[in-house]
């Protein structure tokens, strides 16, 4: 591998890495809104309301799920531009 490749190769990670906070955040924040939402609903006497611990795991497993699954579909982009690199690199030399 050459240095190029290696900076890449971390510069990929480092942007995977970036997409799983910046996802990961979101997710969580949606779910808090959600309980929030769902706790404001029930003491309105709206809605039978929702176990705290139960709403906040379920949405960090998804977050986490969801988070995982774009951070290595742009690991897996960045793994395929670096293999289309060398073989162009190649195929000039």
């Amino acid at each position: 591998m050459t240095r190029i490749e290696k900076r890449l190769l971390i510069l990929w990670f480092a942007l995977a890495f970036v997409v799983w906070n910046g996802v990961y955040d979101m997710r969580m924040h949606d779910t808090v809104r959600g309980y929030l939402l769902d706790t404001a609903l029930a003491q309105a006497g709206l809605g039978a309301g929702v176990d705290m611990r139960t709403a906040l795991h379920r949405g960090q497993v998804d977050a986490i799920a969801f988070s995982t699954a774009w951070a290595l579909g742009v690991f897996l982009a960045g793994i395929v531009t670096m293999r289309t690199y060398r073989h162009v690199r190649r195929t000039d030399a």
